[in-house]
């Protein structure tokens, strides 16, 4: 039995989902054994989907799954994916190009087991020295993310990941500011069907608001303890997504931003404006020194917007 299934939810990402599934299995993962972890790949409709060659290369604790009248948002593949999942620990990654940093699962682990019951989220960062939508202006693509990731050595050690990383917008101050969402949570099933897991209403193609507004139920709960894990985190590969792959001058031909049409999804189906949580979590972990010059600059990042606002 193991002790944690990553669903993993994928779309057209031959290039991505390798690497993520390797950086969410042992030995890369440490502190955890070859039995510990299982993983479902989800393979949510795609046109282009992962090779033989691929799926063959992977050991018994990776399953491929074709999901079944698959919708363009991953809402169903993940709640089927947990539905699926033997362990009694769930890590739904709501996106199949988010590498892990090496101690995400075992971090997680030993939080649930001090706070049983618990919501443990990670923060989300970008490949890249900048927010992938802002990248894409200065001509940052797969070739160049793909020697960065050659110049570390990720496998050897995959905190190096830091190094050339970038905090995500829904996370711009890092560890040191509220999130709204987690790219790879951990939590119980029994938790996860208490929030209702991911709601399928969000149906646009992506998701929408689908993963922060699973994060929202989640904080709405108090009986839920918040957990944020301090030094692990996911990492966005480049792949010409739905939100990473627009840039910061995109709108749509409404003339709405894609923020601002996933916001008026949210609305519709909640009944409510879509805001950041207020709720602070408790802070699990510990900075190691390969996250050091993206801790600092990220602090300096939301001073500086503190200030901005203030003046």
């Amino acid at each position: 039995m193991p002790r944690v299934s990553v669903i993993i939810v994928c779309y057209n990402m031959r290039r991505e989902v390798p690497r993520t599934v390797e950086s969410f299995l042992p030995p890369y993962q440490t502190g955890l054994s070859s039995g510990d972890v299982e993983i479902l790949v989800m393979e949510n409709g795609s046109p282009d989907p992962l090779p033989e060659s691929v799926i063959s290369s992977w050991g018994p604790e990776v399953r491929y799954v074709k999901v079944p009248n698959a919708s363009p948002s991953p809402a169903g593949a993940l709640n089927l994916g947990v539905r699926m999942a033997r362990a009694p620990i769930v890590c739904p990654v709501i996106d199949g190009a988010r590498m892990a940093s090496p101690g995400l699962l075992s971090m997680g682990l030993k939080a649930l087991k001090d706070h049983p019951g618990a919501f443990v989220a990670s923060v989300g960062f970008h490949l890249g020295s900048e927010r992938q939508q802002i990248a894409v202006l200065s001509g940052y693509n797969q070739a160049i993310e793909d020697g960065l990731l050659a110049e570390i050595d990720w496998q050897q050690n995959g905190y190096r990941l830091f190094e050339i990383a970038a905090t995500a917008g829904s996370a711009k101050g890092g560890w040191f500011s509220t999130i709204s969402e987690s790219n790879a949570p951990l939590l119980s099933k029994e938790t996860y069907e208490q929030v209702g897991g991911y709601n399928t209403a969000f149906d646009i193609p992506g998701g929408g608001l689908v993963n922060l507004d699973f994060f929202r139920e989640v904080m709405k709960n108090p009986t839920i303890p918040y957990i944020l894990l301090c030094g692990e985190g996911t990492f966005h590969q480049y792949h010409g997504g739905v939100t990473t792959s627009r840039t910061v001058r995109d709108v749509e031909a409404d003339g709405r931003t894609t923020f601002e049409r996933y916001a008026n999804q949210y609305q519709a189906i909640r009944g409510e404006k879509f805001e950041l949580t207020k709720r602070r979590p408790t802070v699990y972990g510990t900075l190691r020194p390969e996250t050091w010059q993206l801790s600092h600059k990220a602090l300096g990042d939301l001073l500086k917007e503190r200030d901005a606002s203030a003046g």
